[in-house]
């Protein structure tokens, strides 16, 4: 789970809407008994922190899959080709038992070497200036190896935005040239200037990220992004399990210390939109090197193009790097586990999922992520028990999911999302569950839920909203729009725009550490939770049947 920002709404200014009706025989939602000994021994030492692709990740699949199968959900994951599960007898018309996981592989690769050095050259001599690793510069190296000597070309923020008729690029060819760009976006420093006024943060959450700057730069046909900052600061470049970032961040108190760790990368085979090209960050030596002799002064350039928005890019003369990254990559075998209730229109679903992987173990300590996440699949088993019970079909299927590689970058619903059985226009609704049994420090009340959705989808907040108020101690909701978040499982749906649902409780000191166990839960908050979220999928199939 990543920290995104939450908008608070006043509930009075929403409609009332029909409250669903609860079919009969049917339990309204879960208590306290139906998750509260799945959230334990998911998190517990015996589940070794269940990292994806490893024993532990592995277990905590099993024990879900039989959970599944205690509350008679279909299994809904691949079929299972083994011998011993044939429904008929060998040299017959075979047919194959489905089973409650979808396997797929991730490709797991991590930096072997990394060098970079200035050239310097001469009609008689060259000589190569080289660069520490940690220390001179930071490299985030993409999911294969590359090495080049080439020219260098300074290309202002390295962004391009043609809505707002801004191009770093604009006539010059960077193709086959290293590109060296500044950190931010134009006006960041200085929020009285007029490329402030005129581009504000909005401008900056859309392309001053380092993976926008990077997927800019390929697209120019560069083959490396070089980061500096105007200060001459060197800006970290985290990997997807490197936790130096989130303990330094505003999501952990600074009192508290953790062992730093660094892990791999990983990604699914044959992913086109991971960028190849790698990126360094220099530090202020390396930065001042870089650009003496060529006249720009980066705190002078930042002020400049602050006020009068004239990007000009220009090459760095006689300034040539010559560089070498290698990666070694493996492929880890993982699963989704994926359970379905049928509906009596089998042709569309509602989608109730929760990731199952948190980070395994690190320097000797177990991180078992109570909270993040399993707080979110006790909760969705708890769910799916509900459902199991009712006596009456629902309008459509729903189908219950435990999703593996959150952590490592939403793999596994993204995998789910390119590869269902399930028509994915079909699917009319995505409810995410990830971190619900906790509360923020500043939550002294334990009584606000984040609930986000997508832009044109506010019948779904007009739902949250309604349902919120038919409990007997409602929350405070922070409804927020996820467009352009990519915090938890609910981006794979949104990428492909189907509606989403996500729940969340809130940050706290205790995440991503050790300290995320059980213990520390709040079972009251996250039974409310439960009832909410349940009362939204009825109202939801209540909609459906009735179209």
């Amino acid at each position: 789970m990543t920290r995104y920002s939450l908008i608070t709404v006043t509930l009075c200014l929403f409609p009332a809407i029909t409250q669903a009706q609860v079919l009969p025989g049917q339990k309204q939602s879960p208590a306290v008994n139906d998750f509260a000994g799945t959230l334990s021994f998911l998190s517990s030492d015996w589940m070794e922190g269940r990292e994806a692709g490893a024993r532990g990740g592995f277990m905590a699949a099993d024990y879900i899959a039989s959970m599944m199968q205690l509350y008679g959900l279909a299994p809904s994951g691949d079929l299972d080709q083994s011998n011993n599960t044939r429904d008929k007898k060998p040299g017959s018309n075979s047919t194959f038992k489905r089973t409650y996981f979808q396997n797929f592989e991730v490709v797991r690769y991590k930096t072997d070497k990394e060098t970079f050095a200035f050239i310097q050259r001469t009609s008689t001599s060259e000589s190569a200036l080289q660069l520490s690793a940690g220390t001179d510069f930071e490299l985030r190296s993409g999911p294969y190896g590359r090495e080049a000597e080439t020219g260098v070309v300074f290309a202002g923020y390295g962004i391009t935005a043609p809505d707002k008729a801004y191009d770093d690029y604009k006539g010059q060819d960077v193709k086959g040239r290293i590109v060296v760009v500044l950190d931010g976006f134009p006006g960041h420093a200085d929020t009285t200037s007029p490329a402030w006024k005129k581009l504000g943060k909005a401008f900056g959450e859309k392309h001053a990220s380092v993976d926008e700057k990077l997927r800019i730069a390929e697209q120019h046909g560069a083959v490396a992004l070089i980061l500096v900052a105007a200060n001459g600061s060197i800006r970290p470049l985290s990997h997807s399990q490197m936790n130096r970032n989130i303990l330094n961040s505003v999501m952990n108190s600074p009192k508290i210390t953790e062992p730093e760790y660094d892990d791999p990368d990983y990604i699914l085979p044959g992913d086109t939109t991971i960028a190849i090209a790698p990126c360094f960050s220099l530090g202020p030596d390396a930065t001042s090197q870089l650009f003496a002799g060529t006249g720009i002064v980066l705190t002078g350039f930042e002020t400049k193009i602050a006020h009068d928005l004239s990007p000009a890019p220009m090459p760095l003369k006689d300034k040539i790097i010559r560089f070498c990254v290698s990666v070694k990559q493996e492929s880890i075998g993982v699963h989704n586990v994926l359970g379905m209730i049928q509906g009596k229109d089998s042709s569309r679903s509602i989608v109730v999922g929760a990731h199952y992987d948190h980070l395994g173990i690190r320097n000797g300590n177990i991180y078992n992520g109570a909270d993040d996440n399993a707080s979110g699949v006790s909760g969705m088993l708890a769910l799916a028990k509900v459902w199991s019970e009712n006596c009456e079909r629902p309008a459509c299927n729903i189908i219950f999911a435990a999703w593996t590689a959150e952590e490592k970058g939403l793999l596994g619903s993204s995998y789910f999302v390119q590869h269902t059985r399930a028509n994915p226009g079909k699917i009319k609704l995505s409810v995410n569950l990830d971190m619900i049994s906790r509360s923020a420090p500043e939550d002294t009340d334990c009584r606000i839920l984040s609930i986000g959705t997508m832009k044109g989808n506010e019948y779904l907040q007009h739902m949250a909203a309604e349902g919120n108020l038919r409990l007997s101690h409602p929350f405070k909701l922070d409804l927020w729009d996820v467009t352009g978040h990519f915090g938890s499982d609910y981006a794979s749906f949104t990428a492909v725009k189907i509606p989403v649902m996500t729940f969340f409780s809130g940050f706290h000191d205790d995440y991503h550490t050790p300290r995320d166990i059980s213990a520390k839960t709040d079972p009251g908050k996250m039974e409310s939770i439960l009832k909410l979220v349940n009362g939204c999928i009825r109202q939801a199939l209540d909609s459906i049947q009735s179209k």
